[in-house]
Order: C-alpha cells, then sequence, then structure tokens
C-alpha cells in the first residue's frame, strides 16, 4: 500500500514499449500523468543516479525533461528522427534515433526477448535513491523478459559500435512511483 496515496507531490508513471541495454541505453515510451504519452532514447550516466542525456522528439518529451529533470542533457530531434516500435506480443522492441548534438548521432536497436523467456518481477530504485541526479526517486517494477540487442550506434566522434547479441531486457511493461527524495 502506498503510504502516501494522496501527495500532489508523488504521481506513477508506466513505461511502456521499455527495452534497455542495462546500464547503457533504454528505449521507453513514458506514460505520464503530468506530461502525456511521449518517447525517449536514453544513453545512461555513469549510474541511474547519475544525469542521462534524453533524447525526445515532442513538446510533451521536451517539458517533460524541463519540468522533472532539468539536471539532465534534453536533446530534442525531429518527429522522424526518434521511433520506437514494438511487436504485437511485445516481446520485440526496435528503437532508431539520428541527431545532430549529443554523445550519439545515430542509433539503430533491435532489442529481442529469447523465446524461451519468462516474464520476472524486477523490482528497482528505492527511496533515497536519485533518478539522473535529480530531486526525485523512483521505486519500481518491470516485468522483465531476457533479451538481446542488435544493431549499432554511432558516437558524437564518429565511431561506431555495433552491438550483436548484446545481453538486454525487454519489459512487457513497467510502472514507477516518482517522489520527491
Amino acid at each position: 500500500m502506498d503510504p502516501a496515496p494522496d501527495r500532489p507531490d508523488v504521481v506513477y508513471e508506466c513505461f511502456a514499449p521499455f527495452a534497455h541495454v542495462p546500464g547503457r541505453y533504454e528505449w521507453c515510451r513514458i506514460r505520464s500523468p503530468t506530461h502525456g504519452v511521449f518517447d525517449t532514447f536514453i544513453v545512461l550516466g555513469a549510474s541511474t543516479a547519475a544525469p542521462a542525456t534524453v533524447y525526445v522528439r515532442d513538446d510533451a518529451g521536451a517539458a517533460f525533461l524541463r519540468d522533472r529533470f532539468p539536471e539532465c542533457s534534453a536533446i530534442r530531434v525531429g518527429a522522424d528522427d526518434l521511433r520506437i516500435e514494438e511487436s504485437a506480443d511485445h516481446r520485440v522492441v526496435q528503437g532508431v534515433l539520428r541527431a545532430g548534438e549529443g554523445p550519439l548521432r545515430q542509433a539503430r536497436m533491435r532489442l529481442a526477448a529469447r523465446e524461451d523467456a519468462l516474464p520476472r518481477q524486477a523490482p528497482y530504485g528505492g527511496d533515497g535513491r536519485p533518478v539522473w541526479g535529480s530531486r526525485f526517486t523512483c521505486w519500481g517494477v518491470d516485468l522483465a523478459l531476457d533479451a538481446q540487442a542488435d544493431g549499432a550506434v554511432v558516437h558524437e566522434d564518429g565511431r561506431e559500435e555495433r552491438l550483436a547479441g548484446a545481453p538486454a531486457v525487454v519489459t512487457l511493461g513497467s510502472f514507477g512511483r516518482i517522489a520527491p527524495r
């Protein structure tokens, strides 16, 4: 049970599709009661407690980062320059990013759950642990599937990094409780 269900400074958000290469890259459609629904591509910092670089393609995503996570580097790209698609069974997430600034200039990934993968609860976060170096903490649960990532990213210096069967996670959904620390 939520210890403070009526606190106006606490929100619950859902994330789907949500797939990631742990500790590095995340493709996420955020469903926020305060900012609406929008797609993001996230380049994590040294840890989830450090500011991230978040690519967004619309006003809702830009407002979310400005209002909630000003510590992060928010990079706005064109409407066709950030796309996230998922399969009908939610076990495959594909993403494409093109950007003129930031640590990555391109990303193209296919994150696919193993055929034999069964969903498991994957709790994350906790009270007092900051999200992206911000004044907020988040705890929640992912319904996670073991997966692999294939694709490539192009860094700002032009270096191409290939992903071939990299360990990844595809979720069948995620929820988070966002509250001030």
